[in-house]
């Protein structure tokens, strides 16, 4: 029997004439406010200084912060943090994509904590309070707009750990398709990519029973976003094409999805092993990653979950050979990812050799197997992970 919880209390304001009503959110939660916001937003449009602007006309104390590398990591979470404290921030406004919206949230919780942000992401200590955010995200990608999660690095540990509560969804989300225009071709291309992973990888591919409307949702999601990354690589300030992918990157990942798929993902579980230790764009990993652990349960026997995505999807034909079928969808998936969006399909492009793929697997496992639509041992990710080079 199907059984589910879904809870989501973020308040959307989609449209660029729908800002106006910044400054009046904010105001309903505090006039000291820190805003966070993508270094190469700020560079590629005048958008900021407008938001700036207007906040500032209505008399709201502004810290103004840029973020400039991809995985945020948690000495910059615990320094923001302690600045929040002594400027008695009230406020917190993320502008920029999913390195910029996690790390706000993860700030959100550590100013009112006494302990560094490690601390209650692992749950040594429990999170009782978090300053308010609103999220203005200017890629049509990560979806954390809409949720309660992120990732937060730490280098000199090689972990990337996630964290999630209730307490850190956003207010508000201001969804603004113009200001994701602000990315470049690779940058779209990749955020494109991280939608598809997210429904696909995320919550299609997992080892729960689903709705039948629940698939066609998340199948139809897909085509859509397939269709649309076409139209906006070889056209960045299409505002259709930017419009929909921003609503698609939204539900891709607002939790609507995951409701009874018993998710588990594993690529992106080894994806965050892969940037733990090298620092490498989540989209990426995952474009290099996903098709082979595809090829690899395909050949183990889990052809006929991933025919059935392939003629749902990318209209694959019948064929009297499940495998044919599903080999053939992995073709197609490839061919999006490494020719129309020029995604990196090995880990060479990165540097990477195999020197910590079974430290990796064996952390991933802790001595078991990772279950979802087909279960694997550690053993079986080291194999993954070294077809990847």
């Amino acid at each position: 029997m199907y059984q589910f919880r879904f809870y989501n209390p973020v308040n959307v304001y989609f449209g660029m004439e729908q800002l106006n009503q910044l400054p009046f959110v904010i105001r309903h939660y505090g006039e000291r406010v820190l805003v966070l916001y993508s270094e190469a937003f700020s560079r590629c449009t005048n958008y900021m200084d407008l938001i700036l602007k207007m906040l500032r006309k209505y008399d709201i104390y502004i810290i103004a912060i840029s973020m400039s590398t991809p995985n945020p990591k948690g000495t910059f979470i615990d320094r923001i943090s302690n600045l929040c404290k002594r400027e008695k921030i009230q406020v917190l406004i993320g502008i920029g994509g999913g390195t910029v919206l996690d790390s706000i949230k993860a700030i959100a919780a550590s100013a009112c904590m006494d302990s560094n942000c490690r601390e209650w992401i692992t749950g040594k200590i429990t999170l009782k309070k978090a300053l308010p955010v609103i999220a203005l995200p200017t890629t049509a990608a990560t979806g954390s707009e809409m949720n309660s999660g992120g990732l937060i690095s730490f280098p000199e540990r090689k972990e990337k750990l996630s964290f999630g509560h209730p307490l850190l969804f956003p207010k508000a989300a201001f969804i603004v398709p113009q200001f994701t225009a602000s990315q470049n071709r690779e940058q779209t291309a990749a955020g494109c990519a991280d939608v598809l992973f997210h429904i696909m990888e995320g919550n299609y591919f997992t080892r729960g029973e689903k709705m039948g409307t629940h698939l066609r949702i998340m199948e139809e999601l897909m085509r859509d976003l397939i269709r649309y990354a076409g139209i906006v690589v070889d056209d960045l300030k299409n505002y259709e094409a930017r419009s929909n992918l921003c609503i698609i990157a939204s539900w891709a990942l607002n939790g609507f999805l995951e409701n009874g798929t018993g998710r588990t993902p594993v690529c992106h579980a080894m994806e965050h092993e892969i940037s733990g230790y090298y620092d490498i764009p989540h989209a990426q990993g995952m474009a290099i990653i996903v098709p082979k652990w595809l090829r690899y349960i395909a050949e183990k026997g889990c052809k006929e979950e991933i025919a059935e995505f392939g003629k749902a999807v990318f209209q694959v034909g019948d064929s009297p050979s499940q495998l044919q079928m599903a080999m053939e969808t992995i073709d197609r998936l490839e061919y999006f990812l490494y020719k129309e969006l020029s995604l990196p399909s090995d880990f060479q492009t990165f540097g990477l050799t195999d020197e910590y793929f079974i430290e990796m697997a064996e952390h991933i496992c802790c001595g078991g197997k990772i279950t979802g639509v087909y279960n694997l041992s550690s053993d079986d990710l080291c194999e993954i992970l070294k077809k990847c080079l």
